[in-house]
């Protein structure tokens, strides 16, 4: 009607992108203020471990991108509907006025094809977010090796200058013995390092062995005190743990875990058994293995060496299994360990639960940024659906109204929107579970304990496609069966 009167092919084109580019920027301008609270909030959070993630933020050129990237989608799906405008026969167009579902049956499926590639992107994210969920939960169900819970660290450097062995083993001594004596306090070791926060690795073999120089056997070394093991809930397997009495004067000892024992007496009961490491050391205990390198790497094997025969001057890691909250057990030990060195600097007090969350976090973050995209696409996939079958059925008015008037009951108008709604439904699941075993193989790497071609992951995504997708239409479905066909009628 406004070629009719005149209006010329710019002037259409220009006021078609008008209102497709203020939409555009309209949306972007919502999206932006997400944006920019979200990143705030996220670099303030101290959950994840993530290197710079504190430095996030909406910057000059994030800004420049929104801008191109809303202006380009404006003008793109704004010019090719207007492109069409000058191209028809002003007759025909006027007769499209009164004969809305020819028209939209020759353009609808640009709309179609809309939606079907929604749920086709919803069908990939979701797919993806839920492998890195349950890969995510596999990972917490994993045994460390140790118990996490209820355990506590804290990092004591002696402020006075040690030189012999017996300071060393007079300190250590003094220090878990007050340690212990708090209550609330059920165990208490020292290390040199903590689960999870560092590693080293030593030639070991069993005395009287001969390796090939190409493969000789290694081990993580750990140095630790007794109470070490109670601490942490680490399990004793066979054989006995750390006593006050394995010191420097005594039969040097040594405990390793399962699979060390494995590797240098398989098949036989490492106990009294002799390791080449410091001149010969005697196996006193074997423990259960412990994942230091975080749940989905297995333990490897380790030695653990009591620091009372090292003689180890360096930093030390208290570890306390208590029952007390973390800033009252800080200030206790704090308290109790003044007498010892007034000048003690005990810093870096953290529970052991913490150190197991900040190894998980980065997973723990992808799952969260991945598992928000999805939930976008789901909703933008919901709104496409529910806008589609609402227009579809405001176009065919008069024809539901003339079936209803010939007898055509609610219940098959309904089940007519609904199918449509269905059809269009699984071309995208089915497009989109097509690009999801793409997809799985691309992050198989990122994947623990899961197959990328879980049915489980897959059957559920689908599921829940078509049931969002069956509710969006369900109101548009329900519109379209109450429709008086008398009133139809007339309106046309």
């Amino acid at each position: 009607m406004r070629a009719a009167l005149g209006a010329g092919r710019f002037r259409l084109l220009r006021q078609v992108l008008t209102e497709s580019v203020t939409l555009s920027c309209c949306g972007a301008a919502l999206g932006l203020i997400l944006a920019v609270v979200g990143t705030h909030e996220l670099a303030h959070l101290h959950a994840f471990n993530l290197p710079l993630l504190e430095s996030i933020r909406v910057d000059g050129r994030t800004l420049a991108f929104t801008l191109l990237t809303t202006v380009a989608t404006g003008v793109l799906f704004g010019l090719a509907p207007a492109l069409q405008v000058p191209a028809r026969k002003l007759r025909e167009g006027l007769q499209d006025a009164g004969r809305e579902s020819r028209g939209s049956n020759r353009h609808g499926w640009f709309r179609d094809g809309l939606v079907v590639s929604e749920f086709a992107l919803a069908c990939l994210l979701l797919v993806g977010a839920a492998l890195l969920i349950q890969s995510f939960l596999r990972a917490l169900d994993v045994d460390l090796g140790f118990q996490p819970e209820r355990a506590d660290a804290l990092r004591i450097d002696p402020s006075f200058q040690i030189s012999t062995v017996t300071q060393a083993n007079a300190f250590i001594d003094d220090v878990l013995q007050r340690a212990r004596a708090i209550p609330g306090v059920t165990a208490a070791g020292i290390s040199d390092v903590l689960p999870l926060d560092g590693d080293r690795s030593w030639q070991i073999g069993a005395t009287g062995q001969i390796y090939d120089k190409n493969n000789h056997p290694e081990a993580y070394i750990r140095v630790v005190t007794d109470g070490y093991f109670e601490a942490l809930g680490i399990a004793l397997k066979s054989g006995r743990e750390f006593i006050q009495n394995d010191r420097g004067s005594n039969e040097p000892v040594v405990m390793v875990n399962e699979t060390l024992a494995r590797t240098l007496w398989p098949g036989q009961n490492a106990i009294g058994k002799m390791v080449t490491q410091d001149g010969g050391r005697r196996v006193v205990g074997v423990v259960a293995d412990v994942h230091h390198g975080g749940p989905e790497r297995l333990g490897g094997s380790e030695m653990y060496i009591p620091m009372r025969q090292t003689g180890d001057f360096g930093a030390m890691m208290l570890i306390v299994r208590t029952t007390l909250p973390p800033d009252s057990l800080a200030a206790s030990i704090r308290t109790t360990l003044r007498p010892i060195d007034p000048n003690l600097p005990v810093t870096e007090f953290q529970t052991l639960q913490g150190l197991v969350d900040k190894v998980m976090s980065p997973r723990r973050f992808l799952v969260l940024l991945l598992s928000g995209f999805a939930g976008f696409a789901l909703l933008l996939a919901s709104l496409g659906i529910y806008a589609l079958i609402s227009y579809s059925v405001n176009q065919r008015t008069k024809e539901i109204g003339i079936r209803m008037a010939m007898g055509a009951s609610s219940w098959l108008v309904q089940r007519d929107v609904l199918t449509r709604t269905l059809r269009l439904t699984l071309a995208g699941v089915a497009l989109g579970t097509l690009g999801s075993f793409v997809l799985s193989k691309w992050i198989e790497s990122l994947l623990f304990g899961t197959t990328p071609t879980d049915p489980t992951v897959f059957s559920g995504v689908i599921f829940l496609l078509t049931a969002v997708a069956l509710v969006a239409a369900y109101g548009p479905a329900r519109r379209a069966s109450r429709i008086d066909p008398m009133q139809a009628l007339r309106t046309e």
